[in-house]
């Protein structure tokens, strides 16, 4: 598949569309069609720019024994989603300041201390070329809800037992579902963390 150009379509106040030009291998027009946050993707290289634009912070308790979760009400879907805290980056954040804001904005919780930060993914590959950096931290405190009227945020501390009654009953967003149910059935071997303080991501950005 041979990338030959992407052109703008239409933007909203928050997304923009996009449809991308290939030609296959047997010399056919493809056109695929996409949604980003970015407004203005002229080439390749912006179209796969791999630098997070979002962050995800997936949050233990000291022991490691609880997990935090945010019951959230989600507009794309009209219902009430598990997920973890997440949020936009904002221009001169690291994703781990990003992780600590978007966390106390959310929950209230406090950031108490990294254990790893995983190189970006993307969110929905499909679709768009959002990435997110995911940020696994142990975080402490007094859970608030979200003071803002235009999202209805609710984080809960969850046990392994409770999040195995979740995983049967709930909607989930993937990326919550899936480590929720390593978090409970594997064995994620977050110790070692501590001590490597190895970091996947991009640099060092701490």
């Amino acid at each position: 598949m041979e990338f030959k150009g992407i052109k703008h379509i239409d933007s909203g106040n928050f997304i923009h569309r996009y449809d991308i030009q290939y030609e296959t291998r047997d010399h056919k027009e493809k056109i695929y069609e996409i949604v980003s946050r970015d407004p203005d993707i002229t080439s390749l290289e912006e179209l796969s720019d791999w630098s997070s634009k979002t962050v995800c912070i997936i949050g233990l308790s000291r022991n490691h024994n609880r997990i935090l979760l945010n019951r959230e009400y989600q507009m794309a879907i009209g219902d009430w989603v598990y997920n973890f805290p997440s949020g936009l980056i904002d221009k001169g954040e690291t994703p781990t300041e990003a992780a600590k804001r978007e966390l106390m904005e959310e929950t209230g919780l406090h950031f108490v201390k990294r254990i790893v930060r995983l190189k970006s993914s993307f969110n929905s590959i499909g679709l768009s070329n959002e990435s997110t950096s995911c940020v696994i931290a142990i975080v402490d405190g007094d859970i608030q809800g979200s003071d803002s009227s235009f999202e209805e945020i609710q984080g809960v501390w969850l046990s392994k037992n409770d999040v195995k009654e979740l995983l049967k009953t709930a909607k989930m967003s993937a990326r919550a579902q899936l480590f929720c149910f390593l978090w409970v059935y594997g064995d994620l071997s977050l110790d070692r963390f501590y001590e490597e303080q190895e970091d996947f991501g991009k640099g060092n950005l701490r």
